[in-house]
C-alpha cells in the first residue's frame, strides 16, 4: 500500500489545487510528473518545502507571495513554472502534509494575486520605417500594477519630421499609462491633449497643425468589455471566431465627412485628418472581449495600403499563429502592397484567451 499525503499545486496564473502525493521521497511527484520536471526542492524554513522545475519560463509570482508570506518577509529563489508545496520531511525522508497554517497563506496569495494575473494576454508590435526619412510611428504596452489592467496605444506622428517623431514617442506612453490607470481610454487621450497644448517645446501650433494621430485600447480582467478610443485614422479591428476583421474604429478624415454627407469622397480626402491628439474629435467605444479573439491596433501605413490592393486584415490576422506572426505580417504585406511610397507602418496585435 502507497501512503499518500497533501499537497498544494500552485500555477503561475494563481490557480491552486490540492493534489494527492507519494508521501515516500522516491515517488513523491511522480505521479505528476507532467507539472513538475526534475523538480528541485527548497526548504520553506521548518513549515514547508517548495518543489520546483527547472528551466522553466514563467515565473511564478503566487508562489513567491506565498514564500513571503510564510517566512514573515523573506526574499524567496526565482520561482518558475507550477510550483508543489507539502510540508516538511519526517525523520524517514517522506514528506509530511502541509501545515494549515501554511496552507492558509499560499491560498491567500492566491487570492491577493488571481486578479492580477486573470488577463494575460498575448502581445506584440511590428514597425517599419517604410520609404520616410523619420519613423514617426510610436506604440506603447502598459500594465497597471494594482488593477491589473492592460492598455496598448498606437500613435501616428502627423509629418515625416523629428518633430513627428519625437511627439509621437513621447505621448504613446503617457496615453497607454493613463489608459490603463484609469481604465478610460477617451480620458487618456484628452489628458494627453491637455498636456501638449500647455507645452511650448512644440514648434506647430496646436490649434491649426497636425500632431499625431492615436488610437488606445484598454482590458480590464474585471469588466467583460474592452474599451477603444482614437482620434485620427489610426484604427482598431477585431478578429471574429470566424476569421472576420470588423473594424471598431471609424476615420476621423474629410472622406469620411463627405460619406456621412451622402456624397463621394475625392481621391485624396482620406488623406486630409479632421483630428489629431491635439484638436477635433476623441471618440469612444466597447467591444465584449468574448467576441474578440483577436485586436490589431495600426496605423494607416498599415491599413490603407491593404484597402487599396485588396488584402484582407481578417485573412492575415486568421493565418497567423499567434500575436507575433500576426503584427510581422500586417507590416510586411502593407510594405509590400505600398511599394517604394511606404509610408511607416506599424501593427500592434492582442491575442486574449477564450477561456
Amino acid at each position: 500500500m502507497i501512503a499518500t499525503t497533501t499537497a498544494l499545486l500552485v500555477h503561475p496564473d494563481g490557480q491552486v489545487d490540492e493534489i494527492m502525493l507519494d508521501s515516500h521521497r522516491a515517488d513523491q511527484l511522480r505521479c505528476i510528473g507532467f507539472h513538475v520536471h526534475d523538480p528541485r526542492a527548497y526548504a520553506l524554513g521548518r513549515r514547508a518545502v517548495v518543489h520546483v522545475g527547472r528551466n522553466r519560463e514563467t515565473v511564478n509570482n503566487v508562489a513567491g507571495q506565498a514564500w513571503m508570506s510564510v517566512t514573515s518577509g523573506s526574499r524567496p529563489p526565482v520561482l518558475r513554472g507550477p510550483v508543489v508545496i507539502t510540508g516538511p520531511a519526517d525523520r524517514a525522508g517522506d514528506f509530511t502534509p502541509l501545515p494549515a497554517l501554511s496552507a492558509d497563506a499560499v491560498h491567500r496569495a492566491s487570492r491577493l494575486l488571481t486578479d492580477t494575473f486573470a488577463v494575460v494576454p498575448g502581445v506584440s508590435a511590428a514597425q517599419h520605417r517604410g520609404g520616410q526619412v523619420h519613423q514617426s510611428d510610436a506604440y506603447a504596452i502598459k500594465r497597471d500594477g494594482d488593477s491589473g489592467r492592460w492598455a496598448f496605444a498606437v500613435l501616428d506622428g502627423v509629418g515625416d519630421t523629428p518633430e513627428a517623431s519625437r511627439f509621437a514617442r513621447k505621448f504613446a506612453p503617457i496615453v497607454a499609462r493613463a489608459a490603463a490607470e484609469h481604465c478610460d481610454p477617451a480620458r487618456a487621450l484628452a489628458a494627453a491633449r491637455i498636456q501638449a497644448r500647455n507645452e511650448s517645446r512644440w514648434g506647430f501650433d496646436p490649434a491649426t497643425d497636425p500632431s499625431a494621430v492615436a488610437v488606445v485600447a484598454v482590458a480590464d480582467h474585471r469588466s467583460p468589455l474592452i474599451r477603444f478610443a482614437w482620434c485620427g485614422d489610426a484604427r482598431a479591428y477585431r478578429l471574429t471566431q470566424i476569421g472576420v476583421a470588423v473594424p471598431l474604429t471609424r476615420d476621423h478624415t474629410y472622406a469620411e465627412e463627405q460619406r456621412a454627407r451622402g456624397r463621394a469622397p475625392g481621391p485624396y480626402d482620406r488623406d486630409f485628418t479632421t483630428a489629431c491628439l491635439m484638436r477635433g474629435s476623441i471618440t469612444a467605444g466597447a467591444v465584449e472581449r468574448k467576441y474578440v479573439r483577436r485586436l490589431l491596433l495600426c496605423t494607416d501605413g498599415v491599413h490603407a495600403p491593404l484597402e487599396r490592393r485588396g488584402h484582407g486584415v481578417g485573412d492575415i490576422l486568421d493565418l497567423a499563429t499567434d500575436a507575433k506572426d500576426a503584427a510581422t505580417m500586417c507590416v510586411a504585406d502593407a510594405l509590400e502592397a505600398a511599394g517604394p511610397e511606404a509610408d511607416n507602418s506599424t501593427a500592434l496585435v492582442v491575442d486574449f484567451s477564450q477561456h
